[in-house]
């Protein structure tokens, strides 16, 4: 591609990584302009299908791009994700732009940008959208799933899910309090991580959130390719003097990991909570895979106690309507569930389970059900990783992998490894042959 020329099918943007992208610009192979062009047409296409596009930002996408342009044209430094456009989901500020979380806000705009959307600007990304919200809301309507219209994107980051799984968006930002990072990526095919509680600061999020108020939200990354999910929560990590909650932890890299040797649960099921048998496939496979070629040592079924976990979360969620008892006793059943995940999993490194029951369902409002398998890590904070696996019925199957506390980059390279050996059953539109055997 010339750098004057419109981005081609054949230029390889539709399917590149961040880190293949922010290389492109800093080598001179690509334009920031190339990429900014080509995700606003790749935007434009996927929202007609989705409606996964709250607020569109071209001009002020293409003028940050030439000034990264610039910037590299002089020879000046360039961040870790210098020209590579990405997508901010609804709730997250972005200065300029609408964050609204419902129809009562729908005029707001704020000044400032989230730490986090801050964070990923200083390091040279270009943002070109911010996304929808909800499958179905009065402000923005329905969003759909990108591979098959009529069925469900998941929520509550439901645009960002459409728009990165849908291949428009190379990254972007979500929030997850229950799973609404993970379940959107399962359902439309997009690599997920929900950080540990304190790694990134939620300053920004609308409806505000806080370690007290509501400590299970987490502001975490949503990528095309699982291995970029390290790269952006390398950039948008760390204390920022204004959340609480934040805890000045160490990150390690996803590289530095060491796979051989990790102690590895899994879940394929417990009763009343068994998955589809795609999804039972797929966590399968991946024990096989991981337990094999990888090197990690087996250490059998994990205690997940999904029962207690939705019972736990239910009461949670309906905090409201109990009495100052009732409140008090949620919240030592909570404390009780969270130490019995560290002393029954005291042995074990990474969990493997899924994300979801099932393949992404026809279009309807979701229930608590629907977030069985990722209300675990909600209520431990646990580092929490999405990965596509595969494919059925032209839908997206993915498994879901656990660290424990402050070890995301475990949760990263475990889920890097695991997107690595399912290729090409996740290639996309084409090549899906589904689950690998």
């Amino acid at each position: 591609m010339g750098h004057g020329g419109r981005p081609g099918d054949d230029d390889g943007l539709a399917t590149a990584s961040v880190t293949a992208l922010a290389a492109g610009v800093r080598e001179g192979r690509w334009r920031a302009a190339d990429l900014v062009e080509h995700a606003l047409a790749a935007l434009e296409d996927v929202h007609g299908r989705t409606g996964c596009v709250a607020a569109l930002d071209a001009d002020g996408a293409r003028a940050t791009a030439a000034q990264r342009d610039a910037v590299v044209a002089a020879g000046g430094p360039v961040g870790p994700l210098h020209g590579v456009p990405f997508t901010v989901k609804d709730w997250v500020d972005a200065a300029g732009l609408p964050c609204s979380g419902e129809l009562d806000h729908r005029d707001r705009v704020p000044d400032e940008d989230a730490t986090a959307v801050a964070r990923l600007r200083t390091a040279g990304a270009v943002l070109v959208a911010k996304t929808a919200v909800q499958v179905d809301s009065a402000l923005f309507g329905p969003v759909r799933n990108p591979h098959r219209p009529e069925r469900n994107p998941g929520a509550s980051s439901s645009g960002e899910g459409a728009a990165v799984g849908g291949g428009a968006s190379p990254f972007g930002l979500g929030s997850d309090s229950g799973g609404s990072i993970r379940v959107p990526a399962a359902w439309c095919g997009a690599a997920g991580l929900k950080p540990t509680a304190g790694r990134v600061p939620t300053t920004g999020h609308f409806p505000r959130v806080g370690p007290r108020s509501d400590g299970r939200t987490q502001i975490g990354p949503l990528a095309r390719h699982a291995g970029d999910l390290d790269l952006v929560l390398r950039v948008i990590a760390g204390p920022d003097g204004r959340d609480p909650g934040v805890a000045p932890v160490r990150l390690g890299a996803a590289a530095d990991v060491h796979l051989p040797g990790l102690r590895l649960a899994w879940c394929t099921g417990e009763p009343g909570w068994e998955p589809q048998p795609p999804v039972r496939d797929a966590v399968e496979w991946a024990v096989a895979t991981l337990t094999g070629a990888d090197g990690l040592v087996g250490q059998g079924e994990a205690a997940l106690r999904l029962d207690e976990a939705y019972d736990v979360t239910d009461r949670y969620w309906r905090r409201r309507a109990l009495t100052g008892a009732e409140a008090g006793r949620q919240l030592r059943d909570w404390d009780r569930y969270a130490r019995r995940a560290l002393v029954d999993h005291e042995d074990v490194d990474v969990v493997v389970l899924p994300a979801v029951r099932e393949v992404a369902p026809v279009h309807r409002a979701l229930v608590g059900e629907d977030y069985a398998y990722t209300l675990p890590a909600s209520l431990t904070g646990w580092p929490a990783a999405v990965v596509p696996v595969g494919w059925h019925d032209d839908l997206p199957v993915a498994v879901q992998v656990l660290a424990r506390p402050w070890r995301d980059d475990v949760a990263t390279a475990v889920a890097t490894a695991l997107a690595r050996a399912a290729a090409p059953a996740t290639a996309g539109p084409g090549h899906r042959p589904g689950p690998p055997p």
